[in-house]
């Protein structure tokens, strides 16, 4: 027993030390700031100034790749590729019809205008829509059929080959020109057909022909459905894809359909899209040059007129841009409300610093505090800046982190002033200064320090933006806590020797003589209220018990939400209810429940007559994922039909040369039935008619995924294809084949977000708790931080789920910010209560009435900074508002409530005290500091401030 005694007393002694030396450090600090406060001011500020030249390197990073996407992730790689391979892509713009029946004149009649509208649209740089388009051949011959003789001659029709009309002559049903024709004419022929460019719209069925569609009747319009050939491309074409809410008879035929959809395609050229240049703030953009995007704002601007002049249906549209422009102005739009909050939370923290009296008003040093958070902002850009880290949109969220954490911190040294004994209010300023910090360094640094080190191990993630913005908040909030100690103590020194010569807080000219402040201002309600709720309502044994089982019931209720909890994120959520995408999105899942998600396979420079088997294979079995996949359209079974049936091979079991399949490839792509696959081709050279196909570089299978309720069935999906992709074991060529889809780019991210977090929530409650060991140096209150941390955390997680909130990219930010500011106020109270002296009840009762009100009002600043983002539409904002309330009611419960309860009954004994505090304090003026003698400090603390 008495060796446990002495190394418990050993144990106190080396934590007293410790403590002990860091209290003297920061006393001896805060006594040079109360020297030569001017200083430290102009210190403070020549580090903003050379800071800020860093900014010249200022880069806001707006490529999507690479702000959400892993760098190295399967999908960056791919995209990498496919962007210097495939060399273009669709942008598509669409436009949906709703009415009662879309399948009646009036409302073809009212799209044809809107269509012809549209193509005649051109930007003020006189970017029109031939400009745009993305252009394909028009494969379509005419022919002349006999329907009827009559006395004046015969009359004909022309039809496009292909259609598959009832004849008399059934010969022409799936007669092919390319086949009966010499080369040599047909090829002629195609290389005098213009290109077109390319659209899906129910109106090709009568050629957008305004003064045919005068004429068409609704009998007319039913039958015309089944056309598979557009009269205008020549390419099949399955019309029945456009229709939504579609109602048919007994016999199966369409009798009313309820929406009608309208797509037009325009071309980007990969190798001239600039990202940076043409991308948005928010890093949201898709690919896109910077003439698509002039015409698409055109689009815009006429489509917003156009859906509200007609009669008779709604008209929904999209263009390719409107995602990157709402989500980005979603963004920022509530930028102004945030602005509000800042005001709010500046007049509470006036409030709080201040007296309510002609001279301690503290206007100046309130506005300081504040002044240190904008300071710590553009210091911590301009390193980062320097470093080459770039800024992006969830940085939006930075300066409001660092004013939770600033205003925590200024009212800290603000309560350690006001907790001063009468004996130490008698002293010099700078004596004073020096006490002040003596007791409140040791706390705010070590709740800033835990908050550097989460940010720097959530730095670790493999998600560039979360990265990005967890570097940036570790140097905002050490440059915070800096300034918080230097600028703003420095501030205070010069306010309080405002307040010493009794001049006014707002006009320092005048000064009040014989000034005797009002009794009312002097009275400190924040003690006396926590001292009677504490005293005769928490801290008594019922009220114990009460908050224990309180405690326990958060506990299990968090418990289940977090069981519940799912990794979801949509893209939609970025789009306010009110915007034109949003109510397009929602017409179009109700109409179109299974257009599903646009991807492919992709195929690099193969010897494609050798993979012939295992190019069909791959096929076969993508067809076969019909629980997965749907609308298959690959080349190959085309290619083997024509192949086949044209020039009597038996593909797959035939083995084609490099130069037979070059020639057949080539023939079959000038082909009715081929030419809508050219744009899956890419060839090392130019692709002509009756001329061998040039080496393919790359090709593509496309399908759609089904629409899928979360990543528990969209990730296996994709995973699924990819094994079929890697099993299809191609071994010639650059053997590159892969799977992609720009829906990956939210699926590879949920593949790893769950992990990151989990992962980063460990190593940052691990790392946190290890820095508060180190700072605090005893185990017990250290092991209670952590419980309190831990309860937050699953409090916080588990709420989200009541809430409404998943896992995703943002709720993951958010949850690492609160692993940080979580460990604030438990750490204040553990600290606080170990520098008291008495009972463990009356240690604990003076740790909540010290240091209480200044956390509970840190707390409800934060609070008074986010209650204006609310009824935000920025579903950023918003899961922000939430976490953050979550994280600042329980944070504070368990820190202020639920810890001084548990501390009230088994608190560890206080810092064991070296030597007279009186006397060690004497040693520590060290008037040397100042570069004075005793006469001169005594005259420095007695002489006047002018104003």
């Amino acid at each position: 027993m008495e060796q446990n005694n002495v190394k418990r007393s050993s144990c106190r002694y080396i934590s007293s030390a410790i403590v002990g030396s860091i209290e003297n450090l920061f006393y001896r600090y805060g006594y040079a700031i109360g020297c030569h406060p001017w200083r430290f001011i102009i210190g403070c500020l020549s580090i903003v100034i050379l800071s800020s030249l860093g900014i010249l390197r200022f880069h806001q990073e707006k490529h999507p790749m690479r702000l959400w996407i892993p760098p190295g992730s399967d999908f960056a790689r791919d995209t990498e590729w496919l962007m210097k391979q495939f060399r273009e892509g669709i942008r598509v713009q669409s436009i949906l019809v709703t009415a009662p029946d879309v399948l009646q004149p009036e409302v073809l009649q009212q799209l044809a205008k809107i269509h012809h509208q549209v193509t005649k649209l051109a930007s003020p740089s006189g970017i029109a829509w031939e400009d745009v388009c993305f252009r394909i051949p028009v494969i379509s011959f005419n022919v002349r059929k006999k329907r009827e003789t009559t006395e004046d001659g015969s009359v004909f029709d022309d039809l496009p080959f292909g259609f598959e009309e009832e004849t008399d002559d059934n010969s022409w049903k799936n007669f092919d020109p390319s086949i009966v024709l010499p080369l040599g004419m047909y090829c002629a022929i195609v290389n005098s057909l213009e290109t077109a460019c390319l659209e899906r719209s129910l109106l090709e069925l009568w050629k957008y022909d305004t003064d045919e569609l005068e004429s068409v009747t609704p009998q007319r319009i039913r039958e015309d459905l089944n056309k598979t050939i557009s009269p205008v491309l020549g390419h099949p074409v399955n019309f029945t894809h456009l229709l939504g809410g579609i109602k048919r008879n007994e016999a199966g035929e369409i009798v009313s359909a309820a929406s009608l959809l309208s797509q037009y395609m325009i071309h980007v050229n990969f190798s001239a899209v600039n990202l940076d240049e043409t991308g948005n703030g928010a890093g949201t953009a898709d690919w896109a040059t910077a003439p698509v995007l002039e015409w698409e704002k055109q689009f815009l601007q006429f489509m917003s007129h156009a859906s509200k002049d007609v009669e008779g249906m709604q008209v929904y549209y999209e263009a390719g841009r409107s995602y990157g422009d709402i989500s980005e102005a979603a963004i920022f739009q509530d930028i102004d409300k945030l602005i509000i909050g800042i005001a709010l939370m500046f007049i509470y923290v006036q409030v709080i610093l201040s007296k309510f009296n002609m001279v301690e008003f503290r206007f100046i040093l309130a506005n300081v505090g504040l002044l240190c958070i904008g300071m710590a902002f553009v210091v911590a850009c301009g390193i980062c800046s320097v470093l080459g880290i770039s800024y992006g949109p969830v940085h939006t969220a930075l300066p409001f982190l660092l004013m939770g954490i600033g205003v925590d911190d200024m009212f800290v040294i603000m309560a350690c002033w006001n907790n001063l004994t009468p004996a130490e209010r008698q002293m010099s300023i700078p004596e004073k200064m020096g006490r002040t910090l003596q007791h409140a360094g040791t706390s705010i640094t070590i709740t800033s320090l835990t908050d550097v080190i989460a940010f720097m191990v959530g730095a670790t993630t493999i998600l560039p933006s979360l990265q990005s913005f967890c570097l940036y908040a570790a140097v905002g909030v050490l440059v915070t806590y800096v300034f918080q100690a230097t600028f703003f103590v420095a501030v205070f020194v010069l306010d309080e020797r405002r307040v010493q010569n009794s001049r006014n807080g707002l006009l320092f000219c005048i000064k009040h003589h014989d000034y005797k402040p009002n009794t009312c201002s002097q009275m400190d309600l924040s003690k006396r209220i926590f001292h009677i709720l504490y005293n005769y309502v928490i801290l008594t044994i019922p009220g114990q018990v009460f908050i224990v089982l309180l405690t326990a019931g958060f506990a299990a209720i968090s418990i289940k939400g977090n069981m519940d909890l799912r990794q979801k994120f949509d893209p939609v959520w970025f789009l306010p209810e009110r915007t034109h995408l949003y109510q397009f999105i929602k017409e179009q899942s109700t109409y179109y429940p299974d257009m599903g998600q646009h991807a492919g396979v992709f195929f690099g420079s193969l010897n494609y007559s050798a993979e012939i088997p295992k190019i069909k294979q791959l096929a076969e079995q993508l067809r076969k994922e019909s629980d997965i996949l749907k609308d298959v359209e690959d080349w190959y079974d085309g290619f083997e039909n024509y192949v086949n049936v044209n020039f009597g091979y038996n593909l797959p079991h035939d083995t084609l040369s490099d130069d037979e399949f070059s020639n057949l490839l080539s023939r079959y792509l000038f082909s009715p039935s081929g030419a809508s696959y050219q744009k899956n081709f890419r060839f090392d050279g130019n692709l002509s008619c009756g001329i061998p196909a040039p080496p393919v570089t790359v090709s593509s299978f496309d399908f759609k995924f089904k629409l899928f309720h979360g990543p528990e069935e969209s990730l296996p999906a994709m995973n699924r294809v990819k094994k079929l992709v890697r099993e299809a074991n191609f071994t010639t060529g650059d053997q590159f084949a892969t799977v992609w889809g720009k829906i990956f780019a939210n699926w590879v991210t949920d593949e790893v977000i769950d992990t990151e977090l989990y992962r980063n929530m460990i190593l940052v409650c691990a790392c946190v708790m290890i820095c508060t060991l180190i700072l605090i140096i005893n185990l017990v209150t250290c092991f209670f931080i952590f419980v309190c941390v831990i309860l937050t955390l699953v409090n916080v997680a588990g709420m989200m789920y009541f809430w409404g909130l998943t896992i995703d990219i943002v709720s993951c930010i958010g949850l690492e910010l609160a692993a940080g500011l979580c460990v604030d106020y438990a750490a204040h109270i553990g600290h606080t209560f170990l520098t008291c002296s008495g009972t463990r009840k009356e240690r604990a009762l003076k740790t909540v009435e010290d240091i209480g009100p200044a956390i509970m009002s840190g707390g409800t600043a934060t609070l008074l900074a986010l209650v204006v983002l609310a009824n935000s539409e920025s579903y950023i904002f918003v899961s922000f508002f939430k976490i953050f309330l979550l994280v600042v009611c329980f944070g504070l419960f368990h820190g202020v409530v639920f810890l001084p309860v548990i501390l009230s009954v088994i608190g560890p004994a206080p810092y064991q005290k070296l030597c007279n505090a009186d006397v060690q304090l004497q040693s520590n003026k060290l008037y040397d500091l100042c570069d004075m003698g005793k006469d001169e400090e005594r005259k420095m603390s007695s002489q006047e401030e002018p104003s």
